[in-house]
């Protein structure tokens, strides 16, 4: 815990556990303290003791205080260069080493970044049956995952090539082709409390540990390193770093890119 707790605001804390089963606790502070400014502004409340009554009793203002809190942003191969990282190097290594693939993206919000990797999954292997796993804590997202329906401003980094390739023009919007929808598997997840996925060739964790406290970030790291088979790579977002990989028995091998040591993975 990073911060001092003020009585309204374990009242909150409290509440959100019993309503919506988060954990704000292990959010950082301060962005924390920022979002919640916000919401009460934009809902005229003065105080998180007022949230937290509201969350009790309005099943409506409880969905809009979810999401808010969670945090939604996410584009069809964002940072194209580290995409294309993935593409010459790291499912090329992971195809030879396994042939059929598991990989999981922590955290996927709308959907774009594990349907951005199952495209590029089904360019290198179109044969081969491969588990791409979209996860995230937001069930609204979840559902427009798996309708797997976008509009143009979200598919501004998809190469031309592959969104002739991979969408189909609805009325509702862009909708990713069934070939690549069927390779890609949705479900709610929440990384500070439940069981992760295990033998995983590739997870992706982009810009989500950012929110959390120090405590809360390592223990997720080491449970994503303790998740990855012997060889497989962890990808986290292009402002991120790991201190000290060999302690969750990674190695760093380019901007973003963690590769779990072939022998195994860290302690813990």
């Amino acid at each position: 815990m990073e911060m001092d707790l003020a009585p309204e605001m374990i009242t909150l804390f409290a509440a959100v556990r019993q309503t919506l089963g988060l954990r704000l606790e292990d959010y950082r502070s301060r962005q924390l303290e920022r979002r919640l400014h916000f919401f009460r502004e934009r809902h005229g409340l003065r105080t998180n003791a007022e949230v937290a009554m509201r969350l009790y009793s309005d099943p409506g203002f409880r969905r809009q205080f979810a999401d808010f809190i969670t945090i939604n942003v996410s584009t069809f191969f964002r940072n194209p260069e580290r995409y294309e990282e993935l593409h010459v190097r790291v499912l090329p290594d992971r195809l030879r080493a396994r042939g059929s693939l598991r990989i999981w993206s922590a955290g996927c919000s709308v959907g774009a970044e594990p349907f951005s990797v199952a495209m590029l999954l089904h360019s290198l292997a179109p044969t081969t049956p491969h588990t791409v796993l979209g996860t995230d804590i937001d069930a609204a997202s979840l559902d427009r995952c798996r309708a797997g329906v976008y509009q143009d401003a979200e598919l501004q980094e998809v190469p031309p090539a592959f969104r002739s390739r991979y969408f189909a023009a609805t009325a509702a919007g862009w909708q990713v082709y069934p070939a690549v929808r069927s390779m890609v598997q949705f479900r709610r997840l929440d990384l500070l409390q439940d069981p992760f996925p295990t033998e995983q060739d590739l997870i992706i964790c982009r810009n989500v540990v950012i929110y959390f406290t120090e405590v809360a970030k390592g223990l997720l790291l080491r449970r994503f390193g303790a998740s990855l088979r012997p060889g497989g790579w962890l990808f986290i977002g292009a402002t991120e770093s790991i201190f000290d990989p060999p302690a969750l028995g990674l190695e760093y091998r380019s901007p973003g890119f963690y590769q779990r040591a072939e022998g195994g993975g860290g302690s813990g």
